[in-house]
């Protein structure tokens, strides 16, 4: 059976729970608005997709996304409200990534910016010391699933991608992933994961329930 020598882990959606419904019914409740409303003005644009690569600052992307909502709340309402999506680490994953830290380099590939990231370093706190390094795409200045973002790691790693596991929850971001040789898997639940890690020949030594 293949010998995979690494694993990058997605952080959101395998490392924690997260709602992206929680940000606007914040925002909802501080600006006295309703959240399905703010909900469908949000669109994911090129504003946004500059903010995850660290391409414009925390100024810009509040003043472009109240400006596309009509909203108007300050700063520290957007980032409570904006920080609002992360919920809580997915039950086994310290195990797991303790199981795994002996045999495999353990890293993570996150799109996430430097609002967001203020609130995640603090949830994953107790497991940043299993990962070797966590490339953030603000930092990186590329994004999943563009193919730098995953080139960029395969670098680091100074492996061939076929000795390499992805794990993430996107399914665009799974086959970006694939398209570059990486085994690819995709989450759709803690359970399901660990089984397809085991079936690749990974071996993890807890139950998990499983």
């Amino acid at each position: 059976m293949k010998q995979y020598r690494a694993i990058i882990f997605d952080c959101g959606g395998v490392i924690f729970d997260f709602s992206p419904a929680n940000v606007f019914k914040h925002w909802a409740m501080v600006g006295n608005e309703d959240p399905n409303t703010l909900e469908h003005k949000f669109k994911f644009s090129e504003v946004y997709l500059k903010f995850e690569r660290g391409e414009i600052d925390s100024s810009a992307f509040r003043a472009h996304t109240l400006n596309m909502l009509e909203l108007k709340i300050n700063e520290e309402e957007f980032d409570r409200g904006w920080n609002n999506l992360y919920g809580d680490l997915v039950p086994g994953i310290e195990e797991l990534l303790s199981d795994l830290q002996d045999d495999y380099r353990l890293v993570a590939l996150t799109n996430t910016n430097e609002i967001h990231a203020r609130k995640w370093q603090i949830i994953c706190r107790p497991l940043l010391h299993y990962f070797e390094k966590v490339f953030s795409s603000h930092e990186i200045h590329a994004r999943k699933p563009e193919r730098k973002a995953y080139e960029i790691v395969l670098k680091y790693l100074d492996l061939a991608p076929d000795d390499v596991i992805f794990l993430d929850d996107n399914p665009q971001f799974v086959r970006a992933a694939a398209e570059l040789q990486i085994k690819a898997i995709q989450v759709n639940s803690f359970k399901q994961m660990v089984s397809d890690l085991r079936n690749l020949g990974v071996e993890v030594r807890a139950s998990h329930g499983l």
